[in-house]
């Protein structure tokens, strides 16, 4: 896991507040958080996130979008691309989640469809972008993506799990026999093979679906993290770190804001090379 520089404790950018949004349910919850930052490369922030609930409160969705920037309008792309997936779920989930997986399915692959469609219509020059969609309750999680952002569940116990797999060109690889290391050193290898937007030809997302059978944390990431630790227990323990340090409220509860932007500060410590977002949602058993 890269060590990151703590002489320079970057906090999330005041700009970066365009790049994320909550729904006002969302923003009265004190067990979500997201939070972007441009980094210390780039010019624009092409990454966004949008955060949502249901009417009735049982339903959390979470959503991260990447711009790709060879694309010209990749940052309204990323951002028109999570806030309709965004609305669409949380819209849909007042009516509940399908428990037959094939609606579950049906559901996700609407919701992305209407994202890319969203991107198509509603945006000049047409981007191209990663999504990632995560719909959480207490009982189920339910993840879909497109792309390279990355989905995982910490639980406060046990092993990590990674909740989503690449479409990049080292995934590609590793499909094929190649470990992880080999892959991930071929020319290319962070290329994604699949997308949104722009000349996409497949839009229907991978999804996972996980039970949690204790408390933790949900986290859905932009590649401006995970590539600086791209191995899930490095990733937990970083957590770990951060929950270990961040505040509390009266109830013990900790501060998804804080575990946030701590997450923000490590990739920016650890050079900041590209946009960084990340979304959080804390289950309590």
């Amino acid at each position: 896991m890269n060590e990151p520089d703590q002489s320079n404790v970057v906090k999330p950018d005041t700009a970066a507040t365009s790049r994320v949004d909550l729904t006002a349910r969302a923003a009265a919850r004190g067990d979500v958080a997201c939070a972007s930052h441009i980094g210390l490369r780039h010019e624009t922030n092409q990454d966004a996130a949008a955060l949502g609930i249901d009417g009735s409160g049982h339903y959390i969705v979470l959503v991260v979008a990447d711009g790709v920037s060879s694309t010209e309008g990749a940052e309204e792309c990323a951002r028109i691309a999570s806030h309709t997936a965004r609305d669409y779920l949380t819209t849909t989930m007042d009516q509940g989640m399908p428990t037959n997986d094939d609606d579950t399915v049906t559901l996700f692959e609407r919701a992305f469809r209407k994202a890319h469609e969203a991107v198509v219509n509603g945006s000049d020059p047409i981007g191209a972008c990663t999504l990632a969609a995560a719909v959480a309750t207490q009982d189920r999680l339910v993840v879909g993506n497109i792309g390279d952002t990355r989905t995982y569940w910490f639980p406060d116990n046990g092993d990590p799990i990674r909740l989503s797999i690449d479409d990049s060109m080292a995934q590609a690889q590793m499909d094929m026999g190649l470990s992880r290391e080999e892959a991930e050193r071929g020319i290319g290898a962070h290329a994604i093979t699949r997308w949104v937007g722009a000349s996409a030809a497949d839009v229907a997302p991978r999804i996972m679906t996980y039970q949690p059978q204790q408390s933790g944390w949900l986290l859905v990431c932009s590649d401006g993290l995970w590539n600086h630790v791209p191995d899930s227990d490095d990733l937990a323990q970083l957590m770990a770190d951060l929950i270990s340090t961040a505040r509390t409220d009266d109830h013990g509860h900790t501060s998804p804001t804080d575990v946030a932007d701590g997450l923000i500060a490590y990739a920016n410590n650890c050079g900041g090379h590209d946009n960084t977002t990340v979304a959080l949602w804390r289950r309590d058993s």
